[in-house]
């Protein structure tokens, strides 16, 4: 009797587990039951399509660089004797800053002078001669001859010494120095390099529109965070005749550096480019763009749901970017929420600008 009840007993503790196990296991398999959430309203901000005066201007990053850079080389092979500059010397165009050794060069022009100067009084005595028919037209010829050259050799050797100075090309800093006095310097080194910062250069890159808006000599302001609150001016000194493979431009600006605060070549700017036009065009807030620029398309509101459109979209304008093809005026999209959105998603609006 006692086997029979540890036997019940433990069918009936199987029993119970099996049961709790079924249990468990069905309410698993709802909770894995996917949700139909394509019935619950999604809460998102809307705007109206509207037709908006195109901005007056629009901003690009540049970095500066000197309107004038060189590297300083030797002309002739030597032994530096002197050199008078350090990093941030400021020289002056047409100035020596530094000499390679001529001595020898010296010494035999000093011989050749003394020779230049004998033939020379030869040359004028064989002339005079000649005049009084004392000497023939081949003596007097053979005479100046040998001056000529002797002169001509005298002004090659004044070049080679002259050379020898190393000059500083423009105005401008020392921005390097790459060699000192008593170095050997071959032709072509380079002693230092010199920058012209009394001007600087942006560089920018312009789309297609843009670039077509723009006229040489035109104004522009340049800011950077390195001076808040200052403004530079500058002009347009170049625009490229031909784009990149994406319609870029290249535009190149002048910007005036003699003010107060001083800029450094390299720094980076934003140069503002300004324009007064009254065309109007389609814009939308940039954020109402699902994907951003490189995908562009939003979501236009259809009633109680939303619909994906695919855009085309031209300049953008701060904010706001213009939209060429894809909308029409009055329309309303999307402009915050799309995360939770898909084609067709049911929509409560919450906000409407």
């Amino acid at each position: 009797m006692k086997k029979i009840l540890i036997i019940g007993g433990i069918l009936a503790l199987v029993a119970l587990v099996t049961f709790k196990l079924v249990s468990n296991k069905k309410k698993i398999n709802e909770s894995k039951q996917i949700v139909d959430r394509s019935k619950i309203p999604v809460s998102v901000a809307v705007a109206a399509v509207e037709e908006k005066s195109l901005g007056s201007s629009f901003n690009l990053p540049a970095s500066l660089a000197p309107i004038e850079e060189s590297k300083i080389a030797v002309n002739v092979a030597g032994k530096i004797t002197r050199l008078s500059i350090e990093n941030g010397s400021h020289v002056s165009k047409g100035q020596i800053i530094g000499t390679i050794d001529s001595q020898l060069k010296q010494l035999n022009l000093e011989a050749i002078e003394l020779s230049e100067a004998k033939l020379k009084r030869d040359y004028e005595r064989t002339k005079e001669l000649y005049e009084g028919k004392a000497a023939t037209e081949t003596n007097m010829i053979d005479a100046k001859y040998a001056y000529d050259n002797k002169r001509i050799e005298a002004d090659q050797i004044r070049k080679q010494i002259s050379d020898g100075n190393i000059v500083a090309p423009f105005s401008g800093i020392i921005s390097s120095k790459s060699l000192n006095v008593g170095e050997f310097a071959n032709i072509g080194t380079v002693i230092a390099t010199i920058v012209n910062i009394q001007k600087l250069k942006g560089v920018v890159y312009v789309n297609e529109k843009d670039a077509y808006r723009l006229k040489l000599g035109q104004s522009v302001s340049v800011s950077t965070e390195v001076f808040p609150g200052n403004v530079f001016k500058g002009k347009i000194s170049f625009i490229s005749p031909k784009g990149d493979a994406s319609h870029n431009y290249l535009v190149e600006v002048l910007i005036e550096n003699n003010g107060k605060n001083i800029l450094k070549a390299g720094t980076y700017v934003m140069v503002a480019f300004n324009f007064e036009s009254n065309t109007t065009a389609i814009q939308i807030p940039k954020i109402a763009l699902a994907e951003g620029l490189k995908n562009p398309y939003v979501y236009v509101v259809t009633g109680n749901k939303v619909a994906v459109r695919k855009i085309v979209t031209g300049r953008e304008s701060g904010e706001y970017v213009e939209v060429v093809n894809g909308l029409q005026v009055g329309e309303q999209i999307v402009i915050n929420g799309q995360i939770n959105l898909f084609d067709g998603s049911i929509i409560s609006i919450v906000g409407n600008k």
